[in-house]
């Protein structure tokens, strides 16, 4: 078989339609050293502010996510692995992901590199759920892990909703919400403890919202997403610092939080009239973005 000559390899994956870094696996914060074209394009970063800086950036506050725990795991054994992730490009937008890391070995056997591939999420794909290659998917509606809706089954509601509100003019708010320092928990009291505390929060959550119209989703780790309609903007942050109250209330012990001494959580919330140049998206990433100036903030509050 004839071999193919490095430069052509390389021509090869800077054409490549599929958003490709490489990271160094060598230096222990895994800076990336090459990214192509397709990925400056999906991140909206120009290349000098990507190469030398770990790719964790992306996920910008939302670095609590499950799959990063996983795809940690997974890299310290020196397998491959696949997650879901949700993250920003440098215009604040979000995006979510499907992310599959090779390990890339040198004559010795020795992981050099970690080759990292980005694409949508399939449609028969579930998400956001953290999944080996070798994991057959399935189509849920509901949360393995907290029994509220999967991000794709609310998704299709928000987008049913959204065009409903574009119809009959009205309302639709959604919120954005994160439970503050779970990495930090989870490092505390072991992971089964949090995700019994995600499990809580997350019922907590839906029982604020009670009408048969509104619709509550786990995205991923501690991340909330929820919408409601007909509420005005000041209905709208009453329901934000409603969620915060009641999560709160559960008086979950938190020791090593600088915010409370319990578990709190950080919301943001966007209300608008839907307008047809515009798509459900837009809200979500709107409440995303004041999530992260929640975060910002000193978290515990709604921006």
């Amino acid at each position: 078989m004839q071999q193919i000559a490095p430069p052509l390899m390389r021509h090869l994956v800077d054409a490549s339609p599929q958003p490709v870094a490489l990271v160094d696996a060598q230096d222990p914060d895994h800076p990336v050293v090459y990214v192509n074209a397709s990925f400056l394009a999906l991140t909206g970063y120009a290349e000098e502010e990507l190469l030398g800086r770990n790719l964790r950036m992306l996920q910008g506050q939302q670095r609590e996510q499950e799959g990063r725990h996983r795809l940690r795991e997974a890299l310290g054994r020196g397998e491959p692995y696949a997650t879901l992730l949700r993250n920003y490009r440098k215009d604040g937008s979000a995006f979510w992901n499907e992310f599959n890391v090779m390990p890339m070995r040198d004559a010795q056997g020795q992981v050099s590199h970690y080759a990292a591939f980005y694409r949508e999420p399939r449609p028969d794909q579930e998400a956001p759920a953290s999944v080996s290659p070798a994991q057959p998917q399935a189509i849920l509606r509901d949360d393995r892990l907290t029994g509220l809706y999967s991000w794709l089954y609310f998704e299709e509601l928000l987008k049913r909703d959204w065009a409903k509100a574009q119809r009959e003019r009205h309302t639709l708010t959604v919120l954005s919400i994160d439970i503050d320092a779970l990495e930090l928990y989870n490092t505390t009291f072991g992971r089964a403890a949090g995700d019994s505390t995600i499990r809580r929060v997350g019922h907590c959550i839906a029982g604020c919202l009670r009408r048969a119209s509104d619709a509550t989703s786990r995205i991923e780790g501690g991340g909330f997403v929820a919408f409601a309609s007909g509420l005005s903007v000041e209905q709208a942050l009453a329901m934000g610092s409603l969620v915060g109250e009641r999560v709160r209330d559960l008086r979950i012990h938190h020791p090593r939080c600088t915010v409370l001494r319990f578990i709190t959580v950080s919301v943001g919330v966007a209300t608008a009239i839907p307008e047809k140049t515009a798509g459900h998206q837009s809200l979500v990433e709107h409440a995303n973005r004041k999530l992260q100036a929640a975060k910002q903030s000193g978290r515990n509050t709604v921006s």
